[in-house]
């Protein structure tokens, strides 16, 4: 059993066992768990662990010596968290450097950021681009933790300091850190707005401070060399039951809170680093025979390298699994990646952290002295492990100065939909700026990801289509329409040509062609067969023919859901309504395809846009008289939550329109579930709203999509179509 090795202190194992509670909890959230939704929360029983261990530390020694040792206090945090940290720094870019050189450019600051410990200020103020956004997660992502408590560990011994000199009585004291906390949480429900990435607020030391101050107020008043073993049964009846109800409280929001919820950053937090604080300072107390639950030996044996596995875990995990996420991994492959992490770790505790905090630097230090002094016999041994750490460090070395001209950029998001001139929802680069190395010279068209060059439109689309509905053939051949050819345009004979490429490109009519460029309401549009570099030319192969099949939705009984039914899926509907499609860049992927099929169609998609945004367009559609009457789709949450408010401010003033069609996503990230639960709900509330359920419907179909699991590729864009044309009201 692990015991203190510092003064005035005991070993409290439920503590142990506790970190390994929180552990389990991270580790499930980000291996997508069922039973760990709110695993994230395992994050605030550190913080809530660490507030109160290292307090209770200055404390007790206050309270021995009069003094706060410092120097001794950093030493010995430095000695237990920098060896482990800059081990597992090192093998990252080692591997990085020599299997995955596309994440250097981005993972040579991220590990700045890490040594330095300001992540998470770094993750909130870093420019990410889209393509960032749905490019693999950083494999540094969970530092920002480690950023937050080792910021406390560098300012926290100075503010104990003043205030111990400043407030000499503990009530005082325990008062002045709770108003801290207090502020702190008030802090993080006045930033935070539903509906808008609450990265901010997740991530700030500023917000998260008060689940460190709780803990650091329960040392104040519960300081562990106080609490005595000898106590009445009656007291330790209160004491277990007391720590029943929090564990339980603890296990529940850990299994239920969602991490878009608004009530988690409106009090939630606060409240889960209370309960949090019950259960420490319960299981901090000798007599309460709960702690001995804790205290269960495999519990113990992780919670004591706790840090190790929480270091280990996050990387391996991204670094072994495909683009599309942890999501699509089988339970062996799991399985592998946990147990691969928990063996780097136990070998960093062994051989790394263990001999470093019991004095391991200094006795290397004396040996290689004594070294110099003799002439040195260096063992075969000695010669390999010589070589072969030379041979890291190069490899080291070689990742963070080199040149990375493979890394993506957001260019390559426009080259997967055959876009020039792509425009953000992120304010425009300087024209001083250089062009990234990755965009191809003027005049070049970058082939797409995930295609050898240009895209041949397969002869039979029918297995593209969404399988949820499709009915046997009768037996002959059933009459179809296919699209037009390249040359046959709807609304326009003519067609734009690519002379470089040789691919004759959909031009569309005058309204369908033209793109909004803002994103405020302004009604500035630029036709796509212009070269206008303030515009953006959708390029596009000829979209695939199409034969009878059915796409739809999977399962329900929602009537407002689209069904496909077996019958041509390109057949053009017969609606004389106005149709308008609203999108990110998944809308502006299949756009040519829409433009075939549905001639005088208005298309708005940008890359990058959020649901928040949609609604500045509104205005210039009323403008327009394109929602009084008409059909207006809608394709978005790709690149993030929204909440109700913010999809409620968009439907409502497109109440006068005749139909709202709203279509789900899938994409390989967390809010997925968020966004595809929102929008179900609101068409099932609203009888003007029609869902579209591309998420069930794309299930086990991964030849729709790109290499990125969100963008679509021809078959994709066909299906995606063809659900989209069924959807539409006659």
């Amino acid at each position: 059993m692990p015991i203190s090795d510092k003064p005035h202190s005991r070993y409290m194992p439920g503590l142990d066992g506790l970190r390994a509670l929180a552990l389990i909890g991270v580790m499930g959230y980000h291996w997508n768990f069922g039973f760990a939704g709110g695993g994230f929360l395992g994050v605030s029983l550190f913080f809530v662990l660490s507030g109160y261990l290292i307090t209770d530390i200055l404390a007790s020694q206050w309270h021995h010596q009069r003094r706060i040792d410092l120097k001794d206090f950093w030493i010995r945090r430095f000695r237990r968290l920098l060896p482990a940290m800059l081990l597992m720094l090192f093998i990252l870019v080692v591997w990085v450097t020599l299997f995955d050189r596309s994440r250097l450019l981005t993972l040579r600051g991220e590990v700045l950021g890490a040594v330095t410990y300001i992540s998470n200020w770094q993750f909130i103020y870093q420019q990410q681009s889209y393509f960032e956004s749905f490019g693999p997660p950083s494999p540094l992502g969970h530092f920002w933790s480690l950023a937050v408590e080792e910021q406390f560990y560098l300012l926290w011994p100075l503010i104990m300091l003043a205030g111990l000199k400043l407030f000499p009585r503990r009530g005082q004291l325990f008062s002045f850190i709770a108003a801290g906390a207090a502020a702190s949480a008030l802090v993080m429900a006045l930033i935070y707005q539903p509906g808008e990435d609450p990265s901010r607020v997740y991530y700030g030391t500023d917000t998260r401070a008060f689940g460190l101050l709780i803990g650091a107020g329960l040392a104040i008043v519960w300081p562990s060399w106080k609490l005595s073993l000898q106590v009445s049964t009656a007291v330790r009846r209160r004491l277990n039951l007391t720590g029943a109800a929090a564990l339980l409280i603890i296990l529940f929001m850990m299994w239920k809170v969602d991490r878009y919820d608004p009530f988690l950053y409106r009090g939630g937090m606060f409240l889960f680093s209370m309960a949090a604080a019950v259960l420490v300072a319960v299981l901090a107390h000798p007599a309460a025979s709960i702690s001995r639950l804790l205290s269960w030996k495999p519990l113990l044996w992780v919670g004591v390298r706790s840090y190790g596995i929480y270091l280990w875990h996050y990387p391996v995990m991204i670094l072994t699994s495909p683009a599309s996420g942890s999501g699509d991994l089988s339970l062996p492959q799991v399985v592998l990646q946990i147990t691969a992490s928990v063996i780097l770790a136990a070998l960093s505790w062994k051989y790394v952290e263990e001999p470093i905090r019991h004095g391991g630097l200094k006795k290397l230090w004396l040996k290689v002295r004594s070294v110099r002094r003799r002439p040195a016999s260096i063992s075969l041994r000695g010669w390999i492990v010589s070589l072969s750490s030379l041979i890291l460090i190069g490899i080291f070395c070689t990742g963070m100065m080199s040149s990375v001209s493979d890394a993506r950029t957001v260019g390559d998001i426009a080259a997967m939909l055959n876009i020039e001139n792509p425009v953000l929802e992120e304010p425009e680069p300087s024209q001083t700026e250089e062009p990234s190395p990755d965009v191809p010279p003027q005049g070049q068209q970058r082939n797409p990801v995930g295609t050898s060059g240009n895209i041949t439109p397969p002869a039979d689309v029918s297995s593209m289509q969404p399988e949820a509905t499709r009915e046997p053939s009768s037996g002959d051949d059933t009459k179809k329409d296919s699209l037009p050819d390249t040359e046959a345009v709807p609304g326009n004979n003519d067609s734009i040509v690519n002379e470089d490429s040789g691919n004759a490109l959909p031009a569309g009519d005058g309204t369908a062609s033209h793109q909004t460029n803002k994103v405020d309401g302004s009604s500035e549009t630029t036709d796509s067969g212009n070269n206008d570099k303030t515009g953006k030319e959708i390029k596009s192969e000829n979209p695939p023919q199409s034969k009878d099949s059915s796409g739809g939705s999977a399962g329900g009984k929602d009537p407002n859901h689209a069904k496909p039914v077996n019958k041509d899926p390109q057949a053009r509907p017969s609606s004389k309504s106005t149709i308008t499609a609203i999108g990110d860049s998944v809308m502006l992927g299949v756009s040519p395809y829409l433009e075939k099929s549905l001639p005088g169609i208005h298309i708005d998609a940008v890359i990058g846009r959020q649901m928040r945004q949609a609604d500045d367009l509104v205005p210039a559609l009323k403008a327009q008289n394109r929602i009084d009457g008409g059909i207006i789709i809608i394709g978005l949450g790709t690149n993030g939550a929204f909440s109700k408010k913010d999809l409620d401010s968009l439907l409502r003033p497109l109440d006068s329109a005749k139909q709202i069609v709203l279509v789900n996503t899938r994409v390989p990230r967390d809010w997925e579930q968020n966004v595809n639960d929102m929008l179900a709900k609101a068409a099932a509330e609203n009888p003007k709203v029609t869902l579209v359920d591309w998420y069930s419907a794309s299930k086990d179909h991964p030849e729709y999509f790109r290499s990125d699991s969100v963008h679509l590729e021809p078959e994709g864009a066909a299906a995606y179509t063809s659900m989209l044309l069924q959807s539409i009201k006659k």
